[in-house]
Formats: structure tokens, C-alpha cells, sequence
């Protein structure tokens, strides 16, 4: 997996013998990440991860000559240990192992909009509560009593795929765990790539295994078979389920898409065939879900895990402190650390300054790291800036193709002589990298994100209109497909901040383009707000400087006053919510008092209302709608509010007993309610007083002056009080 050779395992075993970063170091070798141990228990187990044990609705296999299998098997085992034991792309191991649990939680079979480091943005997902290792999440679940034949892992990159499925055939290989699986193939899509001739499926093992070409491999269907397909992303050619030809013998050929679909769907190798396919999310849709048993998501570090990476890797405590400082400041760039690259970036490059936290500076901005990172990394001479010109021309050309592995014929279009990419690899690995394809090189950025910035400084440099050019790339990233150009627009705009002097020798005022750019993205914003690539335009105001509009977002949070008149409320409650919900922590106050908002705006609204610790909407014309929703809100694991004033709304009985089921759900932690005024009576207090019993441990204060509960109201709240637990200290 593309990231920072950082070492993850699903066990605490081993944390004291783990060494650490060495300072002299720079980036880590992308290629382990994700470690999972070296013992049977730290991998996936694939007689449990397939359940064959279940294939009683399968023809059963023909024998085969067990002693030719394990013949078989050991060649093979000896060609992946050969291969695997070496990383690829020429680093070399380095001496930074940090020990953390991975998550690991089932996923979704779906494709996003946005772009994938947005989609881990808060506002986005809900991270997984708690920690499971792959063997739970794949070998415990039921599926109807059928085996798992497909297994698809997602994660955005440098999470750890690659690195998990290298390290599980090397397993494999070395004999410590996995051998009730005699043969593993593991077929990257980056190499079939390069595979244009029909074949069949054996001689397209034979392609990858020459040393395997003898006859009994022909006899795939009477053993178990384990095919691990990394890199879905990465495969350039399209896969066509519907119109696909039929082929059910494994020496019939046909082209390399014809073969992964029938062995996908189940035409070859029904029973004997057990498939792992990795992918970044924006590919998972290729493989219709029909076909997938089981979907997992590799998710990258927590927030105490960020913490314990940057106080590893920085030997001074009060660097290592005020790094974590600059980092939490700058929220999206601290969101972005949980993927494990992304904190190597953040280590190389801040540890060799020496500063301390000071809230006046702006560490919101992506690109100035990687400005830093390129400055630290690179080999610096004429040859060196000639050649990083001619990549950023590959990268931006292969960015809007939806490539992230190039071949030589892509250097090629390019002018890129490829012996001179071969030495720039060799030399700049946290860059650029060359690997040992099929025949030919394959090459590839150190990380997607490096491709972006790459592809932003050659669109830049070569823009002869920065104004429009600039406009121009906005729209192309609000265009894009899978929010693929987002990354690239953030580092764009943060390169403008940079190339004022060299556009201004040009006879450009800079300042005016960069004044119409962000004025062109405020409008794109408050068109739609609720666009999912809203976040990431707020995230290119961060680099071009500006936060106009989220001061405009806090006054409308705070007063409910529209900054803009021309944009409807609507629009206004909708970036303000987005603001809130993407912060990294809960507000102080929140208090709506200024003017009457209703049912709409404040469901519009609740995102807002769970970041907040104080929520004070009394006299909204609230009733039983807004009860609805605010009940659901009030048991989220990740709602921070305690104290909540809804006095002098319509609520009435209808409305408390919807909230009062909220109340009564053991997530619920609210300490204070205010509900004076708003017209309860019998029943509503009946359904306090059953929420009090249900949940007695949180309410501390409950304020119902100004109602008419009736003799039967306060008798059915008085034995909601008797409650042996019940917290409630104040009641009015």
C-alpha cells in the first residue's frame, strides 16, 4: 500500500521491542504501513476467511494427487517469498515501526462524490467505534449459511491495502499461517494492465508464474485457489458484467476483462476459487455488489494514534507537543493525518523546525507542507527542476484520465526520456518511483497526493492567464467526476499564493486575480451549499487566506441575520451547519435568541445543535416536527449537548412524548432540560416520567414551570422520581 512504512498491528504484543524514528530520517518507505504481525493470529486465516466449510450447496471438487499439490504449492510459496521479501520500487528498510490497532470495520459497497480525503472529513463519515482484526469481520459474520467466496477491502490511499495483502502472502509463503489454502496467486491490476493478448486463465498465471508451467496446474477446480487482486483503482480497462462471454474453462482464452469478470461472477472456478480485491473507494462500484459476499474498510489512525505517531517520531517532548498543537489547529490538515502518509509528511518536514504553537499563525494550509516536503526530498539541480517540469505534465494529464500508475508509453506522450526517469527514481523514491512490472517498468508518484501538487504546479506554470485559468480549474474540479481534481484545486490556489513575484514580472496584478478567485469561490459556495464539494471550496479558501465566510457563517450561527440578502436563509443554515459539523471539537455556547427560526431551519439545523454543549432555542414557534428530529439527534453516540432550553415553544404533549423517547435512550446524556411554557400536560409528563426510569443516570436539572401536568401529571412525575438511580438534583 502507497504510504509511510509505518508498521500496524492488531495485537499489543511486542509495543517495548518496537524501535523508533530515527531524526537523520526522512520519509519513511511507503510500501508496509500496515504490519499485521508474523504470527498465525495477527493475519487473516483463509480457511476461516472463505468458510469452505459452508460449500454444501457446491459440486464438490474432483481429487488431485495431494503430493502434486504440495509440490506445486511449495514452488509457488518459493517464487512469493523470493518476490515479497524485498520492497518494491528500490527502498530500503527503515527504522520506523509504530505499533497501533487497526481499524478495521465492515464498509459499504458504493461509490462517492466527493473527493476521498473529503469523504474523511467528520462532516462526512462516522468512524467506527472500537477496534476489530480482519479475521473477526470476515470469519464470524453469517451470511445465510453460505461461504464467502469475495471479499472487497476499501481505503483511501496510503491507509495500508497494499501493504496488508504483501505481508499476508509472505505469511503465506513463509508457511506460518494460511496453509489450508494451498495455492495463492496474488495478481495486481497495475501488471494486468499490461497484458492486451486473449489468454487463458492458465496461461495468464503462467505470464506471472513461468516457473509454475506444467501440467497439473491445469487442475485448478479440484483444489482450493486464493487470487488476490490488489489495486481495482489502478486497472485501466473497463469490466463489462452484463456483455461479458461466458468462459468456464480455465484453458479457454480470452482477454484479461472477460477472464476477471467470469472468474469474478462465478463462471470460472466456482468452487474452488476464493477472491481478495482491494480498491480505493471511488472504484468499488466497478464490481456490482451482487458479486460481493463481504465489504470491509481499512480506516487509518485515531486521534490518540496521531498523537502516539508525532510522539514517537520527534525526540524532543515539547517539539513533538507543539507539533500536535499546530496540528489540531488546523483541522483539515489534522483530519488528513489519520492517513498514515500524511502524518509521515507532517513529521519529516515539522520536525526540523523549531517553533512553538502560536495561534496567530495559520497552519490550515496544505500546501506550504508539501512546498517543504518537495524542498527537502529533492535532488536539486537544473537536471532534477527540467525533469520535475515534464512530471508535473504527466501527472496533470494522467490526474484528469483517472491514473495513478503510468508505463513507458505514458512517459513517452510526455517527452519523458524514460532512462532518466529510471535515475531520478532512484534518487528522489519519496517522489517518484520505478518498479518491476511484467516485461516492462511501471512508475507511480510516492502518493496520490504528490501527484496533485505536481500536477498544480505545472497547471500554474502554465497558465499564460492566471485569472482565468484559475476560474477555468474551479469549475473543472466542480465538474469531476468523484471529486478526483478537489486536491488538485486546494494545492492550485495554494501555489498562486506563492507565484506572486513571478506572475507579477509577467505583468499580472496577482493580488486582483487572487481577490476575483476567492470572490469566485464564495459564489460557487453560496450557490449550493449543501453540495458535497462545499467542504473542500471552503478548504481552498483556507490556502488562498481567506475565512470571510466563515466569520459570515458564525455571525448568521449566532445572530440569524443573513450577512448576504441576496442568498435565501436556507443557504445560510446550510453552510453554517457544515461549518459546525466540520470542526474538530464541540462548541462552548450556542445560543439562537436573536430571531425566530422554526421547525425548517432549525432540522436544517441539527448537525449544529449535536456539536454544541449548550443549545438555547426557546420562543423558535417550535412544535412536535422539530421534537422528532431532535430526539434522534439527542441519542448519537457523537451528540456533546447537555444542556438544552426549549421553553416557551408549542410543543405540547405530542411534541415531549417524541422527546421524551429520545430521553429515554441510554446514549441520551443531556444534564439539563428546560421545557417551561410549553403547554404539557398529563401525558407529556407521563412520558418524562417513563423516560426518567428508563435513563436515570444523566438528567441533573428539569425545569417544567408555566404547564398544566394536573393532579395525574405530578403523580405519574413523582414516581418517575422514586427511580433508585435518578441523578435529577433540581425540578421546577
Amino acid at each position: 500500500m502507497v504510504g509511510s512504512g509505518i508498521f500496524i498491528s492488531s495485537s499489543h504484543e511486542g509495543r517495548d521491542c518496537l524501535p523508533l524514528l530515527s531524526p537523520s530520517q526522512l520519509l519513511p518507505p511507503p510500501w508496509r504501513e500496515t504490519n499485521l504481525g508474523h504470527s498465525k493470529s495477527a493475519f487473516p486465516d483463509l480457511r476461516k476467511m472463505f468458510r469452505p466449510g459452508r460449500e454444501k450447496h457446491q459440486t464438490e471438487p474432483r481429487e488431485v494427487s495431494a503430493s502434486h499439490v504440495a509440490k506445486l504449492s511449495n514452488k509457488l510459496k518459493a517464487i512469493l517469498k523470493k518476490k515479497y521479501q524485498s520492497p518494491p520500487g528500490g527502498e530500503t528498510e527503515h527504522p520506523f515501526y509504530i505499533h497501533c490497532d487497526l481499524q478495521y470495520p465492515p464498509g459499504e459497497s458504493g461509490e462517492g462524490n466527493q473527493h476521498e480525503y473529503i469523504q474523511i472529513e467528520p462532516t462526512y463519515r462516522k468512524r467506527h467505534q472500537g477496534t476489530c482484526s480482519p479475521i473477526g469481520l470476515y470469519f464470524d459474520s453469517e451470511l445465510d449459511n453460505e461461504r464467502v467466496r469475495i471479499v472487497l477491502t476499501k481505503g483511501v490511499s496510503g491507509i495500508g491495502k497494499t501493504s496488508q495483502v504483501r505481508m499476508m502472502i509472505l505469511n503465506w509463503a513463509e508457511g506460518k499461517g494460511n496453509q489450508e489454502c494451498p495455492l495463492l496467486f496474488p495478481l495486481p491490476f497495475r501488471e494486468l494492465n499490461l497484458l492486451k493478448e486473449r489468454l487463458s486463465l492458465i496461461e495468464l498465471l503462467h505470464k506471472f508464474f513461468p516457473e509454475l508451467k506444467e501440467p497439473g496446474i491445469c487442475n485448478l477446480e479440484n483444489c482450493r485457489v486464493g487470487f488476490f487482486f490488489d489495486g481495482l483503482d489502478e486497472f485501466r480497462r473497463p469490466l463489462d458484467f452484463k456483455n461479458s462471454p461466458i468462459v468456464t474453462d480455465v484453458t479457454e482464452p480470452s482477454s484479461v476483462p472477460t477472464l476477471l469478470t467470469n472468474l469474478i461472477n462465478g463462471n470460472l472456478l466456482p468452487s474452488a476459487a476464493h477472491i481478495w480485491i482491494t480498491s480505493r473507494p471511488a472504484a468499488v462500484s466497478r464490481i456490482p455488489l451482487q458479486y460481493i459476499n463481504e465489504v470491509s474498510e481499512i480506516e487509518g489512525f485515531t486521534d490518540s494514534q496521531k498523537e502516539e505517531f508525532f510522539r514517537r517520531a520527534i525526540n524532543d517532548k515539547n517539539q513533538a507537543n507543539a507539533i500536535i498543537a499546530y496540528l489540531k489547529y488546523s483541522k483539515s490538515l489534522y483530519v488528513l493525518c489519520q492517513i498514515p502518509f500524511i502524518c509521515s509528511i507532517c513529521a519529516s518536514v515539522l520536525w526540523r523546525k523549531t517553533f512553538l504553537f502560536n495561534e496567530e499563525c495559520d497552519p490550515r494550509a496544505l500546501t506550504p507542507v508539501y512546498t517543504d516536503l518537495l524542498a527537502l526530498l529533492q535532488t536539486q539541480n537544473q537536471n532534477t527542476q527540467e525533469m520535475a517540469i515534464k512530471l508535473g505534465e504527466l501527472a496533470f494529464k494522467q490526474l484528469v484520465k483517472g491514473n495513478t500508475v503510468f508505463y513507458e508509453e505514458d512517459l513517452r506522450e510526455c517527452n519523458i526520456d524514460v532512462h532518466v526517469a529510471a535515475v531520478y527514481a532512484r534518487v528522489n523514491i519519496p517522489i517518484f518511483r520505478e518498479d518491476i512490472g511484467l516485461h516492462q517498468k511501471i512508475y507511480y508518484f510516492g502518493h496520490t497526493t504528490i501527484q496533485e501538487f505536481f500536477a498544480a504546479m505545472w497547471f500554474l506554470q502554465s497558465c499564460n492567464s492566471p485569472d482565468e485559468n484559475l476560474r477555468k480549474a474551479v469549475d473543472m474540479a466542480l465538474q469531476s467526476k468523484n471529486g478526483k481534481l478537489d486536491l488538485f484545486l486546494r494545492f492550485l490556489l495554494g501555489f498562486s499564493q506563492n507565484f506572486i513575484q513571478s506572475i507579477a514580472e509577467a505583468g499580472y496584478n496577482l493580488s486582483e486575480t487572487l481577490t476575483e478567485a476567492v470572490e469566485y469561490i464564495k459564489k460557487k459556495v453560496m450557490e449550493n451549499p449543501a453540495s458535497p464539494r462545499t467542504l473542500n471550496l471552503l478548504n481552498c479558501l483556507t490556502e488562498l487566506g481567506d475565512s470571510s465566510l466563515e466569520t459570515d457563517g458564525v455571525h448568521f450561527l449566532k445572530t440569524g441575520i443573513p450577512p448576504d440578502a441576496k442568498y435565501p436563509r436556507a443557504h445560510w443554515s446550510d453552510l453554517a451547519t457544515l461549518l459546525v459539523a466540520s470542526e474538530s471539537g464541540p462548541i462552548d455556547m450556542l445560543g439562537l435568541e436573536v430571531k425566530k427560526r422554526g421547525d425548517e431551519e432549525l432540522l436544517r439545523m441539527l448537525p449544529v445543535i449535536k456539536a454544541s454543549q449548550t443549545a438555547t432555542l426557546s420562543y423558535h414557534n417550535l412544535t412536535e416536527i422539530f421534537c422528532e428530529g431532535l430526539a434522534s439527534a439527542l441519542t448519537s453516540k457523537v451528540c456533546n449537548l447537555k444542556a438544552l432550553d426549549l421553553s416557551f415553544n408549542t410543543l405540547k404533549d405530542s411534541g415531549v412524548q417524541l422527546l421524551a423517547a429520545g430521553l429515554a435512550k441510554p446514549h441520551c446524556r443531556l444534564e439539563r432540560l428546560k421545557l417551561s411554557g410549553c403547554r404539557v400536560k398529563q401525558d407529556g409528563f407521563a412520558a418524562l416520567a417513563k423516560a426518567l426510569k428508563s435513563n436515570p443516570s444523566h438528567l441533573r436539572e428539569l425545569d417544567l414551570s408555566g404547564n398544566e401536568p394536573g393532579e395525574a401529571g405530578v403523580f405519574h412525575l413523582v414516581d418517575g422520581l422514586k427511580v433508585v438511580n435518578c441523578k435529577l438534583q433540581i425540578l421546577k
